[in-house]
């Protein structure tokens, strides 16, 4: 089953509160597991949006996409009441949390594991039939890895198109790792990561940016196929951004 979750915000403020944006709005409590971006926005005299900054954040997309999108959400957040400070209108600060769910998300702590480290593969393939239709998804899966760097297992944990998956899991059956060590012996792991199936030009969905953690990050299968091509890193090919978020969305 294709999982799309909506990018949630919750917004804790330092001070006074802020109108919940639009129907996403929900208390921190209940927004278990996923990713979380802290944005601090600033307003003038009057209460007008003047800037937003990222000030924590464990989104491991090697572009951002995740801290982008809240940044994006926090612009277009609505004028506030003007704060007084000894009578008079001025500056102030608040900030705003975004949680983002991710569906199997074990947590920052997963990522903590011995990781092993990509040496050699094949990217994936874009699916001609579906790079003509201009078509574009992506495949999360999950890896067993092996004590000798070998991939013992793919599982697809979801995908947008089941041609997405096939190409994701063809290419990861290649891959060859330096495995996981602990206490200085190679040991099985097992890890996850997004495959992300992008038009040039075009946002990919924020949810097939991110795996769930344990993560090795995400990497990027483009259509049409870029002219220099290279053997696929899994822990930080190069990604795109979320389609979910309007095709206006800044870039960092």
């Amino acid at each position: 089953m294709n999982t799309r979750l909506l990018a949630l915000a919750a917004f804790t403020l330092l001070i006074g509160t802020l109108p919940p944006l639009a129907a996403t709005a929900v208390p921190a409590t209940a927004i278990k597991p996923g990713y979380n971006v802290i944005v601090e926005v600033a307003y003038d005299e009057t209460g007008k949006w003047e800037a937003s900054v990222i000030t924590e954040s464990d989104d491991n997309s090697h572009d951002t996409v995740l801290d982008r999108y809240a940044v994006y959400l926090s612009n277009k957040l609505p004028k506030q009441e003007p704060r007084l400070k000894d009578g008079q209108p001025t500056k102030f600060k608040v900030r705003v949390p975004y949680n983002f769910p991710v569906e199997g998300d074990e947590g920052p702590a997963a990522n903590q594991a011995p990781r092993p480290t990509l040496n050699k593969g094949t990217r994936p393939i874009f699916p001609e039939a579906l790079g003509v239709k201009g078509e574009s998804g992506g495949a999360l899966l999950e890896l067993s890895i092996g004590s000798f760097g070998n991939v013992q297992s793919v599982k697809v944990l979801r995908s947008s198109h089941q041609e997405f998956a096939d190409a994701a899991v063809a290419a990861a059956n290649s891959w060859i790792f330096i495995p996981a060590q602990k206490d200085g012996i190679y040991v099985e792991s097992r890890w996850r990561i997004a495959i992300r199936f992008a038009l040039q030009g075009k946002f990919n969905d924020w949810w097939w940016c991110v795996a769930p953690r344990p993560s090795l990050g995400d990497c990027l299968v483009e259509w049409p196929k870029p002219a220099a091509d290279t053997p696929a890193n899994a822990a930080a090919a190069t990604p795109t951004t979320a389609a979910s978020a309007p095709t206006a969305m800044p870039a960092k």
